[in-house]
């Protein structure tokens, strides 16, 4: 063990013989004991920075033990390792988690778009495949938002005959486009309404 007096090597004059006596009996047992709390490139990075401050500072000193203080500064640069790895890491999850919650808005916004765009096609399509007169009526009353009164007026025609077509319209679109219903209900409940 190495023993050195009241000064030992923090006198004016510095002892590296001392010093590496040091280094060579505790710098495994600090790492050792730091390597209880943090990973071990963490645990080296700490011994040797305890060491590096201890040659360097000349405002240390020793009190009661010198092995009290050697561990003493272990343990508190590895609660302050801790610590720091709690803050960056409470960060990270928030930025992670911010991250993805954009992510995820930027693919519902896509996804949405396409299947609107895709739905819109398809009812298109059906709309396109009605008899003129048929289409005619519904676009009049569910994009145009005319009562039924007004179409037939419009097209001097009664109203019994319009709420026909419109019926006719709405059935051909729900057997047309079945599979597409529940997510066309949801984006445009309007063009259901009886």
């Amino acid at each position: 063990m190495v023993q050195f007096g009241d000064k030992g090597m923090f006198a004016e004059k510095r002892n590296p013989e001392l010093f590496d006596d040091l280094f060579r009996q505790y710098s495994k047992p600090l790492f050792y004991y730091a390597a209880k709390f943090v990973d071990d490139e963490a645990a080296r990075d700490i011994v040797q920075d305890v060491f590096v401050k201890l040659w360097s500072d000349q405002s240390i000193t020793i009190k009661q033990s010198l092995n009290a203080l050697l561990f003493t500064m272990v343990r508190n640069s590895c609660l302050q390792l801790i610590e720091k790895q709690k803050v960056r890491s409470k960060y990270f999850e928030s930025a992670k988690l911010k991250l993805q919650e954009e992510e995820l808005r930027f693919y519902m916004e896509e996804k949405t778009s396409l299947m609107e765009q895709e739905l819109e096609d398809k009812l298109n399509e059906v709309l396109n495949n009605l008899p003129d007169r048929c289409r005619q009526i519904f676009t009049l009353s569910r994009f145009e938002n005319k009562k039924n009164k007004e179409i037939a007026g419009e097209l001097d025609i009664s109203v019994k005959a319009v709420e026909k077509q419109i019926t006719k319209a709405l059935g051909t679109i729900r057997t047309e486009m079945k599979d597409y219903l529940p997510l066309l209900m949801f984006l445009s409940g309007h063009l259901f309404k009886d």
